[in-house]
């Protein structure tokens, strides 16, 4: 990625973390430190609700040499053995409602590692000509996304619900716009 770009990355960067309220775990590169992370930016969040505990987000950044890689997940882990494919239909059925196909990323769950992430990859030419549709794609709306998934979230993860619970909370919040949580026992 040339040094342009990273630096339109870094900006991008720095007022997105200040608006969705992330913490930047800063990192050294060097010839003398390796870092334990891979990424260029590493960030936190924690997403609060008044009903729910919160959903720890962190966020990982590459400049790659032609793209850029977001990768947006919970952590600690959320899925267990017995509840992975109760995250897979929920992802599948998400995936279908990421902005009628503005999205560029996709939500995914890695069976054997048991993660559930939010990833996007965009081509170094749409950070060069478009930092509005970058700073879009890597940060509003992934984060919407995991705002309209955190009741789902929760609720599988701590075995409350299932996945046709979880899957008829966000067709129903993604479909009006709005759910009334007591008829999901959340008040």
């Amino acid at each position: 990625m040339t040094r342009e770009n990273l630096s339109t990355l870094e900006k991008i960067v720095r007022v997105k973390s200040k608006e969705f309220n992330f913490t930047n775990m800063k990192l050294e590169h060097s010839a003398s430190v390796v870092p334990m992370l891979r990424e260029d930016w590493h960030l936190f969040m924690q997403m609060e609700s008044p009903i729910l505990p919160p959903l720890s987000l962190q966020m990982a950044i590459y400049a790659e040499e032609t793209a850029v890689r977001m990768l947006l997940f919970p952590s600690p882990i959320i899925i267990n053995r017995e509840n992975v494919n109760e995250f897979i239909r929920l992802s599948n059925v998400a995936n279908r409602y990421l902005y009628r196909g503005t999205a560029l990323g996709r939500f995914w769950v890695d069976e054997e590692k048991l993660d559930f992430a939010y990833e996007v990859i965009l081509k170094e030419s749409l950070a060069e000509h478009c930092t509005e549709e970058v700073s879009w794609q890597m940060f509003d709306i992934p984060c919407s996304h995991y705002r309209d998934l955190h009741t789902p979230l929760v609720m599988l993860a701590e075995d409350i619900w299932k996945s046709e619970t979880a899957i008829r909370y966000l067709i129903e919040l993604r479909d009006n716009g709005y759910v009334d949580n007591s008829e999901y026992g959340l008040w």
